[in-house]
């Protein structure tokens, strides 16, 4: 279970967060810059193409119990 300060997002948009961590780096990121972002296991495809579509390369890394829950996003 959650701690309740944990960040919660409303159940019709997941990838809240997500998009604004995009947005905001590629006004902040230089060239080449990269973004980490630990994500929920079931949202690692919806994230990276929400990256991808910002114009960022992405990898999908796994944790120790290999679910997908990591992120690494390169600003192109």
């Amino acid at each position: 279970m959650e701690p309740h300060s944990a960040l919660f997002v409303p159940d019709n948009d997941a990838l809240i967060f997500y998009r604004a961590i995009a947005e905001f780096g590629k006004d902040h990121l230089n060239r080449d810059g990269v973004a980490y972002a630990e994500i929920h296991e079931d949202l690692g495809e919806p994230v990276s193409h929400l990256f991808k579509a910002n114009g960022y390369i992405t990898e999908i890394k796994t944790d120790m119990q290999g679910k997908e829950r990591m992120l690494k996003a390169k600003f192109e």
